[in-house]
C-alpha cells in the first residue's frame, strides 16, 4: 500500500506547471483499492525571479494498493510535466520521469530527476520551437521501460519530489525478508543494526 503525495516540482524559468502520473507494474501485479493515474491542479511557481528553479507545489494525494503473486515488475511512478513554455503556449511537455516505489516499509522521499525528448537533428528541432510542439512519447509509459530507450535523444531538466508512506504485508510468505520500517532521521544502516 502507497499514500503519499506528489509534493512539488523546480522548473527553471517556468511558473505554471501541472503534473499528470501514473504507475507502470508488471503483469502478476493488480491496484486493489485507490487510483491508478490522475492530474494534479496547475500550480504558480513561488520564490523570487533571481531563485534558480522556482517551486511549484502540487500537494497532490497519492493513495493506492497493489496485490501481486511476486516481486517481478515492482511499480513505478511515471510522472509527465507539462506546462506554459517561454512563448506562452500551454500544454506543452517539460518534462517525464520514472522512480521505483521503495522497496522497504516506512516514510521516503523520492526526488525524481526529469528529462524531454529531442529531436534528433537540427532542423527537427528549429520545426518543433517554430510550431511550438515539442516531441512527446505517444506510451505513457515509456519513461519506466529499457526497450527503446537507448536510441533516443533526451536534455535533462527539472526535478519532482514525491512523498510515500510504504506498508508491505505477506512478502515473508513469499520468501523475501522485509527490514522494519525506517523511522524519519534514522539512517538505514542504523536502523539495520538495530
Amino acid at each position: 500500500m502507497v499514500t503519499g503525495q506528489i509534493e512539488s516540482g523546480r522548473y527553471e524559468g517556468l511558473d505554471s506547471l501541472y503534473c499528470r502520473y501514473t504507475f507502470s507494474f508488471g503483469e502478476d501485479w493488480r491496484v486493489v483499492r485507490g487510483v491508478e493515474e490522475g492530474i494534479t491542479q496547475m500550480s504558480t511557481a513561488r520564490g523570487t525571479a533571481a531563485d534558480a528553479g522556482r517551486l511549484c507545489v502540487w500537494n497532490f494525494p497519492i493513495d493506492v494498493t497493489f496485490k501481486a503473486t511476486g516481486v517481478h515488475g515492482w511499480p513505478q511512478v511515471v510522472l509527465s510535466i507539462y506546462g506554459s513554455d517561454f512563448a506562452g503556449r500551454s500544454d506543452m511537455i517539460i518534462g517525464y520521469g520514472a522512480v521505483h516505489l521503495p522497496l522497504t516499509p516506512g516514510r521516503h522521499e523520492l526526488f525524481v530527476r526529469t528529462f524531454r525528448p529531442i529531436a534528433a537533428s537540427l532542423l527537427g528541432r528549429f520545426q518543433s520551437w517554430l510550431m511550438g510542439k515539442r516531441p512527446e512519447f505517444r506510451d505513457t509509459h515509456f519513461p519506466s521501460k529499457g526497450e527503446g530507450r537507448d536510441v533516443t535523444r533526451v536534455q535533462s531538466f527539472g526535478c519532482v519530489k514525491i512523498v510515500v508512506d510504504v506498508t508491505l504485508q505477506g512478502m515473508e510468505e513469499l520468501g523475501y525478508a522485509v527490514p522494519p520500517p525506517v523511522r524519519p532521521g534514522v539512517r538505514l544502516e542504523t536502523a539495520a543494526m538495530g
